[in-house]
């Protein structure tokens, strides 16, 4: 039985860790380490519970603030386990995902897998089921990691793909440094398998590290390219062709879109009688056009 090494880092999260640690002790596989990474915390509550935290299997480091990336790899380097998952704080997991996921990197002799990641249920602010895609997976391509993330952060992977990627790029301290990670993960040519039932619990809330980082998206994204050059220069095309058929897409369900609030307003006549329904009609046009400006 393989050892799961459980990393969590945590800046100002105390109000959630608790249930995050429980959602991995209740594991129906038991064989796991858990290391928390206090990554330099101002938050006295969270501060406080660190100091004294005494749950079992648990060890807590403490560490100025280096951005969660430095988190996970510093926390990481004092773990054993062939393989790894970086649940963040936040977070928590199904009782049955590490025994799932363990057995089908036990299976895989050959190494084609890097991770298993699940579908993921976000909870919180929103109840949304996001179906995670892997190479078991219809529609499966290597190249469209290289247009959106596709594997959440808390997947369990591989110790030996962190080794040879070189950890989490701790210069990502904004966003998408998981997404970095998944991206090298695939170039050195692994896949990942995907367990296709809702296994990873995603807390959703108002104001995110996601949210922040979707913010300054295009300079995330240049960050991201940059330092998956090779990646993106292989994929190339499919991924123009896909981003040009999203594009294609998204105008033709607009257009609809624009038609069917023509449909709803009415007649010419009746819309001079109706100067609300003219507003509102040439707001949305106006907001869809400063969006998709070919329309």
């Amino acid at each position: 039985m393989k050892m799961i090494s459980v990393v969590i880092p945590c800046y100002n999260h105390g109000v959630y860790l608790e249930e995050a640690v429980e959602s991995v002790l209740a594991q129906s596989y038991q064989h796991f380490e858990i290391v928390i990474v206090n990554d330099g915390s101002t938050d006295p509550y969270t501060n406080e519970l660190l100091r004294s935290f005494d749950k079992p299997r648990c060890r807590v480091y403490h560490m100025d603030n280096q951005g969660l990336p430095a988190a996970r790899n510093n926390g990481i380097r004092r773990t054993k386990g062939d393989y790894i998952c970086c649940l963040d704080a936040d977070d928590k997991y199904h009782p049955d995902y590490f025994a799932k996921a363990a057995a089908v990197l036990d299976r895989d002799k050959d190494l084609q897998y890097g991770a298993v990641p699940a579908w993921v249920q976000l909870f919180g602010s929103s109840n949304i089921l996001w179906k995670t895609i892997g190479s078991n997976s219809a529609g499966f391509e290597p190249f469209i990691q290289g247009i959106r993330n596709n594997i959440q952060s808390s997947t369990m992977f591989r110790r030996i793909c962190w080794e040879q990627i070189g950890g989490f790029e701790e210069s990502m301290t904004l966003g998408y440094e998981d997404w970095d990670f998944w991206i090298k993960m695939l170039d050195l040519g692994y896949q990942w398998f995907c367990l296709e039932e809702p296994l990873i619990y995603y807390r959703q809330k108002e104001h995110s590290m996601v949210t922040r980082a979707n913010e300054i998206r295009s300079r995330l994204l240049k960050t991201l390219i940059t330092n998956n050059y090779s990646f993106y220069s292989k994929h190339l095309v499919p991924i123009l062709l896909a981003r040009d058929s999203e594009v294609l897409q998204l105008k033709n369900e607009n257009r609809k879109l624009i038609e069917q609030l023509d449909v709803v307003v009415g007649t010419r006549q009746t819309l001079v009688k109706n100067s609300g329904l003219i507003a509102l009609r040439m707001a949305v046009r106006n907001v869809l056009r400063r969006i998709f400006p070919f329309l």
